[in-house]
Order: C-alpha cells, then structure tokens, then sequence
C-alpha cells in the first residue's frame, strides 16, 4: 500500500494511544470499519479499544465492517473474542416485560471476555452502556473455573448452575441449560459455541468434551470450561434480601400482601415474573458497563453531542416509566440504581479524546461553552465513489443495462489497467494505481461476480473465504503486498474512495442494489416421525400387525427368570400387548391431521388389516394415476432453454440473500429441468421465508428472457399481489414486462392484459385462476408456477393435470410434508424439499409479558415510528372485536382491521389486501394469517392469551415476522403469570428461548407436517391417514409406487429373539423414559452391526461407562442385523447352543453350510433336516455374557459372508 496511507491514518492512531483530544471528520461506513480494524491491531498498544454507538443495529453493523477487515466473518462475531459485541437489553425493567434470557445471557458472557481480558475491540449501543450491571468484583465472585482433576462435587455443580440462573432440561438445546445423567453432566455456557460434557469419578472431574447439540456427540477433549451467570438477579456479597424487599416496599408504599408474596418467591428461590425490576437489591450496587473495562482503554465514539441528547431523552423515557410503574404499585429499584446518571453520561462522552463527526459545524455558542474542551481536526477525504454510485445507480435504471460496466470503467480511469492487474508490472505513468475490492456477501456471489468482472476482460484471481484469508493486513500502510484487484467475500455497510491511501471499496449493495445479510443457522437434527423420545403414557402408537393402540407403559419383566424391558400397548377390550424392546421397530407413533383420538384396534390384527387392505387399494389406485402422468410426461418432447447467460448472471446477483444449501439445490434441479427436453412438472416444498418464490424468480426469468412467457397462478388476490410485487421489483431492472390478472383490476385494465398476453408484450402474468378462463390466451407459454396447488378447485386442478403434458410446470408449497412421504413419492413427481431456514430466528427478541395496555401502546408505537405493521392474534373469534376498539382508543392514529374465518370469502380478502398493501397498520386477527403470506413490513406481533395456543402454533405465528433487516418483536401476553399452569410456563419458556431446536417443537411440527401430507395427497388420501396413521400409510405407499415401477420389494424378516442372557438398558443409567426408548428403537432398528456400535458409542459418551446389561443388549442387537440379512425366523441361545432357525427366504444355500461346517471344524452345523444351524458357543464367565455375544456375532458375521450378503437389507420400516 501506498505510503500516503500511514500519513492518513497515523495521527488518528497516534491520539488513541496518546488520549489527545481530536476531531476525525469524514470516516463513515466501511472506513471507520477500517480505522478501527487498524486502531484494534495497532502494534504500539496493548490498550483495548471501545467504540459507542447509537443504537443495536449500529454496533452490530460497525462490528461486520471491522470484522470485515479483521478476518472475523459475521457467523464468528457472536462467538469472537477479538471484536466483543456487548448485547442490549432493550427493553426496560419498569415495562411488565420479562427481557429476553438469550440478550441477558450474552451481556453477561462479555462481561466474562471482559473479566478474562480477551477483547480487542469492544463494541456496545448507548441504551446497553446505559444500564448498569453487576460490578466486576461481585462478578468475579459468581464466575468460575472447572478443570479436569479438579475436585468438585456433582451435585454442588448442580447446585451452582441453578443459583446461576441455569434451567435443568432433561436434553441440553439452549445456551443457560444442563442435564444430569448418573456421572455426567451436560451444560451450555453462553460464552461457548457448545455445549460441555463433564464426567465425574467421585467427587473429581475426570473429563471435559465439547459436543454437538443436534447430535449430542462429542466433538473434542478440554481442560477447563468457565462457568458465568446468566440472570443478573443474583445476590452478592451478604444481601439480606428480604429486609431490602421490605424497605423498598415501604418507599414506594407497595401493598404489604404483595411485599410478603416477593419474599416468599425469593426465599423459594423461584425465579418469578417481574423478579429483573429488583436487580438492584441483590448487589450493594450496581455499577456502569464502562467500569469493567481495562483503566487503559482507548474509547472512540461519533457525534458526541448528539450521542449525550439521545442519553439524556432515554432517560426522560425511563423516568417516566418508572413513575408509572409506582403509581400502579409496583415494587421496583429506583432509576438511578438501575441506569447511570446524566452526570455519568456527560463526563464519558465528553472524556472521550477522540470522537467522530460527519459536519464541521460552525456554532459560536457551542464552540464557546464547550471551549475548554476543543479538539484538534482531523480531516478524512473520501470522494470519487459519488461519481461511481451515480453511474451505477442510472445502470440499474436503465433496462437489460451492463451494471458491472461502470465498475469496470471506473477502475481503469484510476490506473488499475489490465496489464497491471495481470502481472503488477506497473509502467513509469502507473507506479501508484489504485487498490480495489470489490465486496460480496458471500463466497458464492464473491465467485459469480468474478466470474462476470472476467467477462469485461479483468483477470482476477479466485475468491476466498473470509476464514481462509484472515485479516487484510496490507490495508493502511502495514507494508504487505498490495492487492490490486479483488473481490471478497464478507459484510460491508457501503464502499468508499480514499484517495490518500490509493483505495476504492465498492460492495456489491452499491452495484446490484440493497443487500440483506442473513446469518446462516446451525442446521438442526430433527427427531423424525418416528422418534419414541416424546411418547407419552396415553399417547396412541400402531403395530405392524395390531394396528391402533395406547401405550401404557415400560416395565421389567423376567421370561424363564431372565430380566428385560417391555412395551405395553393396550387395545380394545382392554387387552395388552407386552411388546420385548428388541422388537420396538414393530410399533410407532399414531400421528394425524385431525386432533380426534383414533378408535383402538382389536389385539390380533383383524380389523387393522381390514382397514389396510382397503387402504392399498386406494393407495394403489392413487399411484397409478400419478405414475401414468408420469409416464406420459417423459414420452413428451418438450423445449429445452439454452444455456444461462450474463443477464441471468446479473439476475442472480440481485438475490439479496445467501442461497441455504437446500435452496441452492432446488434452483440447481429447476435450472437442469428446463435444460431437459422433457416437460418439467417438479413440487418445491418449504415453509414462508424459506425461498421458494427466489426459486420459481429464477425459473422465470430464464424461460421469458429466452422468449416465451410465463404464468404464475395464486388461489387467492392476496397472494397474487404479493407475487406481483416481488416479481416487478426484481425485474424492474431487465428487459421484461410483469402484467397481473385479477378480480381487483378494472373491466378494461383486465382486457388490456389479455390483449397483450396474446400478443406476447406481456413477459410474466401473475393472476388467480381467471389466467385459466378461455378468453385468456397466450403468444408462445413456456412455464406455469403454481403456488399452493391445493387450494385450488376441483376444475382448476384438472386443467393443471392438462398443463402438466404440454408446458414445464413449477409448483410451489408453504406446507410442509414428512421426509418419509417425499421419499415414498419419489419416482411419480419430482420434489424438492427447502428444510434450512434461511432467517436468523434469534433475531426474533421475544418477551413475555401480562396484557398489559402499556406494552401495548409503546409496542405499537414504536413499530408505527419505523413505518412498519403489527399483529395482533387473538385464540379466538368471540370478543375479537373489542380488542381492536382497545388498540384504537390507545394508538388513534394507527389504522386496525379485523380478520377472522367467519367473515364472507371476499371481505376476508379485501382486508388481507389492504394489509398486504400497507393501506393499514394493525391487522387483529385469529390464526388464519395466511399460509402464504410474507410481509416484510410486519415486525411486530402481540399474541394474546399465548398460553393457550399449541408450542407449533406458537412458531408458525411467530415466524410471520423478522423477514426484514429491522428487529423484530413478538410479545407472548397472558392474563396472569402467576396462574399459568406448568404445561403453559413450558411451552411460554420454550418458544421464548426460541427452543425449536430441541425434541419438542419437532414433535410439535410434525401436525403441521401431516396436515401437509393430507393436503398434497388429497381429502381421500388424508381419512386413510387418520385411519391408520401416517407411519403405516407411507410404508403402503411406499410399496405401492415399487410394485408398480417393477423395482423388488425386500420385505425385512425381525427375527425372534431367545437370549438367556439379560440385556437391557438400565434405568438407573438411562433414567428417561423417553430416550431410553428412542435408544431402544434405534438400535433395534439398525441396519447392520456398525450402525448399532455407533449408536452404542453415542450411549457411552452421553451417558458414562455401560453397565453390562447395556452391552449384552447392544451386541445382541448386532446379532439381530445380522440375522435379519439371512431372513433368519429366530435367534436362539441358550446355555453354549446358538440357533439360527432358518426362513425359506433365506439366502443360503446346503453345499454352502456344509463348506462352513467343514471350515469350523464342525462347530458350526446344520440340524434339524436343513432348517436349523447350530453353533457351539464357548461358555460365559459369571454374570458378564460379553464375550459369549461376541462369538455369536462372529459365527453371524460367517454366515453372511459364505453367503455373499454384500450388503444389508433395508428395512420399511
């Protein structure tokens, strides 16, 4: 880099470390990120820098433009403990609102990174360096460090992670939980990335592992794992909280009932509702973030002035609260215990020597009040990218327009000529060109935006991920080669020219327009449909052979005086099916669509079979229909696209968001289909948010630049205009015309359409089923995307089935289906599944809170200040109406409408469309919010009577909101906490703490996922699915689409299994019911003896060392897998004798086992006239048949093998 850039950049530099006071005028956006990524490596310091911002957006921003440059990509800034970013408990102690745990858990993790001296650079908002926390000396106090060999009770481990504010879970999912089992314990520290495992050996640590909480695998060994609070209302030092709950009640004349109700709950130690607005009392005092960093740190912040009134207006708004708080008798700390004070505010800010502005004001008045104070001017000149945003933003304008080509310009007129870029060979007129990046969101627009700059004859060398390139040392005179050219992957608020450090920065945002940037969540292991973790006693299951029945139980019995676990399934008449565990692959949950419990099967099979064989029928039927439009569509010769081209290349780059994997993959198979001949008839399903419409965008794109037309159809007027919009928004900037269709247009608007359509100057139309009426006629139809099929008509749906033989159909599902259907309709139509949400869902703060006018009125206020909208869901239609009369007396000015299911079809629509539209704010509705509908204006929803809605509900309602770049805020409302029954303070905390992550919310998912099954398959298809359950339906399935493709059908024999020996998993070890059964089901289950010992490996790491039962069961299993592949009918052993009874499916031939006899020495025989081996085990030692099992999984293993059983059979199952 140029030396111009050390005279740049050192004076700014050279006043952090000095403290003299300066002015820096004009380093915004991405170059303050590079001023203080260069402050925070600055060599001759050691001091810790702090930046203060305005608000939580702006720091979390300044954080992505210093990570940028730093080499922290944004998934690691959560997690890094280079760049601290200090979370805000935005909401305030005074407000009825319980903050969100996850934003207190994260603040106190910094004050950790803080204690422990690790940051580089710390970043926080005003508000959250507003509130004061617990002071460093009492932190320290509730912190601590847990080793290996370290001597420290369990059960006082325990005991310090509740005091701490940990919740104890039986399966660790969310940071601030652990789990005991016997002599592990499971824990996630909020300042890990995972979760630890410690295993003990008396009172002494004997190791530590971090793991997976999706798989619950370990994933490597540690020494050590510090442990921190996650709630502030902790005491310190000797606090005697009840005489501090008694004076403050007398202060503020709180009723005494209300007094003794708070020390009872503390002296309880129940963490209770409003319990955050007495954090004060817990600590002699609570002192300002800022007195937790180091004495030397250096500060810089921007437009002090402006900074100190926005504090001081915060505080206006927190002593008005806490006025209103007292006047409804509410026992909270005083504000200045909770917040710092004016005086506070003012010396830090003004203490600050170097401060940033934007203008340089002339004002007599101020410059002489604060004279004393003056700072030296340091002025920032960026210029240059004007010019360039200029031209980029009239290349957007302008019509199929080249946008890359004024980058390109722009970098040869500054010296950067192609040979220069080639080979860094600079002529005598070059010796001081410019450095560009160019800045994308990620790594794969960082390689389509090479790839198209390589098209204009730039030669740039291949992107790298922001974790392989590290920090960008060579920027600001750090004397590393330059870079001429490149283009990065990472985030950047906006680009900018410096011409002293011969810099250009230009993100991808400035060429393709607004870039969002969404983290990428951790993909999630679901618990499947047929996962046993969350059966319940009561809870319906279905055998393989009984049909519907009621799980009762799991209890010991001992056959012949051997132990082992059994399932109890009772069926009508009160009969019982005592079901041994090995055989618990035979029964799974009943799930269906309808919440009506299933009428219990008769113990036998009778009336099951009846049912099921009525049910293949239609099965059958149903397949053969779908196969024969299969197989019409591939004898069809349809029009292949041709080959992508830059337009579709720009067209990408507009995508404001990173593709997930699943998305990617989606595109990919639609792209490759229109590539193909065959006419394309391909579902893609996903929920809301997921992506789908980006896929069906892109499809659409490629089949009208090619010149044929498209038509998207939507069953209703609301998704129709929202299809409208995002298809004109992002084809605004191409050669092509979006027309709609629809009830809403006028008589003459409605024919000018039509009259274009044929002519062909319409490219894209998007309309209800009006696009199907005879009247409506097209140039040249190349591509039909049809969003929620389903929910058309009968007539619509076989004009589809017409559509689907001569045109490439897409079509589109927000319901999502099981992965067992999608497979088993592998072969009749082509599906793909979008699983991985691509939303940040942790960006959903979540409160919960009692109906309160208060947080209604600042909730909706705030929304309304952003421009943005609100919903607010009601459990019910009756007294819907008087909620919405309350919004309106509370907030006049906003606009509130009412929608609910038993409005007439049209008006429901009308209302829903003038929300789409934003021609209202507050949208008062029950739980219709449609499917579909995705409005990213909507941030803000209030859910009244939570507790009465389903923990899926819950999810599906909160993911209608934060589809934007903005915060957003759900408010979970009940009438009163202290009465919520435990199921609803569950199901509350749980959304809360946004646990969809864990076994619960995938249970609770799964009606959703089988009402979809019902909806795709038909209102037929969706009674023989409430009639048997979905499990034993898609088996049916299953084997109906096989026979009718002609592929073999490998039914799996379970052989009966007689050990003598005692295998289970004991109680004591795995003392959850749930998972001892799911860990039953899946070694059961197991396709072969190395699927059973790695899932007896993940028994051993969650659990500690197997007892000997446990073993016993585990090998008697991988005897099982082995017997299934010889379609044995039973495995015995009793004594020293195995006996493998033989099924007449067995792959064996006589000469063969009798070449094994003769290689055993005859410990190995045939018996019993061919129909039985038998093999002579070698005696057991005392209680441990370890050994015993072993030899027979050998003998096993042999026959297999002498009986070229390559590979294992799949069970249906």
């Amino acid at each position: 880099m140029a030396h111009q850039a050390i005279e740049a950049i050192a004076p700014i530099l050279s006043a952090l470390r000095s403290g003299r006071r300066t002015r820096v005028l004009g380093a915004e956006g991405g170059y303050r990120g590079l001023l203080l990524a260069r402050a925070m490596a600055d060599p001759d310091t050691d001091a810790p820098l702090c930046y203060l911002a305005a608000d939580d957006a702006s720091a979390r921003q300044v954080a992505a433009d210093v990570g940028f440059f730093a080499g922290v990509s944004p998934a690691e800034l959560d997690q890094s403990s280079r760049i601290l970013l200090i979370p805000e408990i935005d909401v305030s102690p005074y407000g009825d609102v319980s903050p969100d745990p996850r934003a207190v858990g994260g603040r106190l993790a910094a004050l950790e990174r803080l204690r422990a001296g690790e940051a580089e650079l710390i970043i926080t908002s005003l508000r959250s360096a507003l509130r004061k926390t617990i002071p460093a000396a009492g932190f320290a106090s509730l912190c601590r460090q847990w080793r290996t060999e370290g001597e420290l009770g369990r059960e006082e481990a325990a005991a310090f992670l509740l005091a701490a504010g940990y919740e104890r879970v039986d399966l660790v999912g969310d940071p601030g939980s652990f789990a005991i089992r016997g002599g592990i314990m499971d824990v996630w520290v909020p300042i890990e990335r995972f979760p630890a495992r410690l295993e003990w050996w008396g009172d002494e640590i004997e190791r530590i592992r971090m793991f997976d909480p999706d798989s619950q695998r370990s994933l490597r060994e540690v020494r050590s794992l510090r442990v921190h609070p996650v709630r502030e209302t902790i005491a310190t030092g000797a606090r005697d909280l009840r005489l501090a709950v008694l004076e403050l009640g007398d202060q503020i004349e709180v009723p005494t009932s209300k007094t003794r109700q708070v020390i009872e709950n503390l002296q309880a130690g129940v963490d209770f509702f409003g319990v955050d607005a007495l954090t004060p009392i817990f600590h002699e005092r609570l002192d300002p973030l800022w007195d937790h960093l180091p004495a030397d740190t250096r500060w810089y912040l921007d437009e002090p002035e402006a900074l100190i009134g926005l504090g001081e207006r915060m505080l206006d708004e927190i002593e008005f609260e806490h006025r209103r708080a007292i006047e409804a008798k509410h026992l909270v700390a005083a504000p200045d215990q909770f917040f710092v004070t004016r005086e506070q505010l003012r010396a830090r800010v003004r203490e600050t020597a170097v401060v940033g502005q934007r203008l340089d004001l002339y004002d007599p008045e101020a410059k002489a009040a604060t004279k004393q104070l003056s700072r030296k001017l340091l002025r920032i000149e960026l210029g240059h990218n004007l010019e360039l945003k200029t031209k980029l933003e009239a290349a957007r304008g302008q019509k199929g327009g080249e946008l890359l080509r004024p980058v390109v310009e722009h970098i040869r007129k500054l010296g950067v000529h192609d040979h220069a870029v080639l080979d860094g060979q600079l002529d005598a007129a070059d010796r001081d060109p410019w450095d560009v990046i160019l800045v994308a969101p990620n790594l794969t627009h960082a390689e389509r935006l090479t790839a198209m700059l390589r098209g204009y004859g730039l030669s740039l060398e291949l992107p790298e991920a922001a974790s392989e390139r590290g920090p960008l040392r060579e920027l600001g005179g750090l004397g590393l080669p330059r870079l001429r050219v490149r283009v990065l992957p990472g985030s950047l608020s906006e680009g900018f020219a410096s011409e002293a450090d011969r810099l250009l920065v230009v993100s991808e945002s400035e060429i393709f327009g607004s870039v969002a940037r969404r983290k990428q969540r951790r993909r999630k292991r679901g618990a499947g449909l047929a996962s046993l973790a969350q059966l319940n006693v009561a809870d319906y299951v279905v055998h393989l052979l009984h049909g519907v029945g009621r799980y009762i139980g799991l209890t010991k019995l001992a056959i012949h005086g051997v132990p082992g676990d059994f399932v109890i399934v009772e069926y009508a008449g009160k009969d019982k099916l005592y079901l041994p565990v090995h055989r618990i692959g035979e029964i799974e949950r009943f799930v269906a669509a309808d919440a009506k419990p299933p009428k219990l099967d008769k113990m036998g099979g009778q009336t099951f079979e009846k049912k099921a064989s009525k049910i293949r029928a239609d099965v059958r039927q149903m397949a053969e229909e779908l196969l024969q439009i299969y197989a019409q569509r591939e004898a069809l010769s349809g029009h292949a696209y041709p080959p992508t081209d830059e337009m579709f290349a720009e067209f990408e780059q507009t995508f404001p968001f990173e593709e997930t994997p699943d998305q990617a993959d989606a595109i990919d198979a639609v792209q490759g289909d229109l590539s193909s001949p065959q006419p394309m008839d391909r579902l893609v399903c996903g929920d809301v948010g997921f992506g789908k419409t980006e896929v069906a965008l892109r499809a659409a794109f490629r089949v009208a630049a090619s010149g044929k037309q498209v038509a998207v159809l939507a069953p209703t007027t609301v998704l129709v205009q929202q299809h409208f919009l995002t298809f004109s928004e992002r084809m605004e900037a191409f050669p092509l015309r979006v027309g709609v269709l629809n009830r809403f247009a006028s008589t003459a608007e409605r024919k000018q359409t039509i009259k274009l359509l044929r002519a062909g100057d319409i490219d894209v139309v998007v309309g209800t089923h009006r696009l199907l009426g005879r009247d409506v006629r097209f140039k040249d139809l190349g591509l039909v995307v049809i969003d929620e099929e389903q929910r058309f008509g009968v007539k619509q749906k076989e004009r589809f089935k017409q559509l689907k033989t001569s045109v490439d159909v897409l079509t589109l599902t927000a319901t999502p289906i099981p992965r067992t259907l999608h497979m088993s309709l592998l072969g009749l139509r082509e599906i793909s599944m979008i699983t991985t949400a691509p939303v940040d869902r942790l960006a959903i703060r979540t409160y919960l809170t009692r109906h309160s006018d208060v947080v209604l009125d600042e909730g909706i206020r705030r929304e309304l200040a952003r421009g943005g909208q609100i919903f607010y869901v009601v459990p019910r239609v009756m007294g819907i109406e008087e909620h919405a009369v309350r919004i309106r007396e509370l907030c006049p000015e906003a606009r509130v409408i009412v929608a609910h299911g038993q409005m007439p079809p049209d008006m429901l629509e009308q209302t829903m469309v003038d929300f789409v539209e934003h021609r209202a704010d507050v949208l008062v509705s029950t739980t219709i919010i449609e499917s579909g509908l995705d409005i990213p204006r909507a941030n803000t929803m209030f859910i009244a009577r939570a507790d009465q809605f389903g923990l899926g509900q819950l999810y599906q309602l909160r993911g209608r909101i934060g589809r934007s770049k903005l915060r957003a805020y759900c408010y979970l409302m009940v009438n009163s906490l202290e009465r919520l029954s435990d199921d609803g303070r569950r199901r509350l905390e749980a959304i809360q703490r946004n646990s969809e992550l864990g076994s619960g919310f995938n249970v609770a998912s799964q009606d959703l996922e089988i009402r979809g099954a019902g909806d795709l398959l038909g209102r037929r298809q969706s009674g023989s699915i409430q009639a048997i359950g979905f499990e034993a339906y898609a088996r049916i399935l299953g084997e109906a689409v096989a026979e009718l493709r002609g592929d073999p059908i490998l039914r799996e024999t379970d052989p009966e299994l007689v050990f003598d020996v005692p295998a289970f998993l004991p109680d004591t070890y795995v003392e959850d019911v749930g998972q001892r059964l799911d860990f039953y089901r899946r070694l059961s289950t197991a396709r072969d003896a190395d699927e059973v010992r790695e899932v007896m490996t993940e028994l051993h790491d969650r659990y500690g060392e197997l007892p000997v039962e446990a073993t016993h069961f585990g090998l008697m299993m991988a005897c099982k897998s082995y017997g299934r592949r010889l379609r044995a009918l039973s495995l015995e052993l009793v004594g020293m004798r195995l006996s493998i009874r033989l099924g007449p499916e067995t792959p064996l031939a006589v000469d063969v086992a009798v070449g094994l006899s003769d290689a055993t020495d005859g410990r190995v025989r045939l018996a019993s006239g061919g129909e039985r081996i038998v093999a002579t085990i070698p005696n057991r030692t005392g209680k441990d048949c370890s050994r015993q099992l072993e030899v027979c999984e050998g003998v096993l293993a042999e026959l297999v093998t002498f009986a070229r059983l390559d590979a294992a059979i799949t069970p249906d199952s």
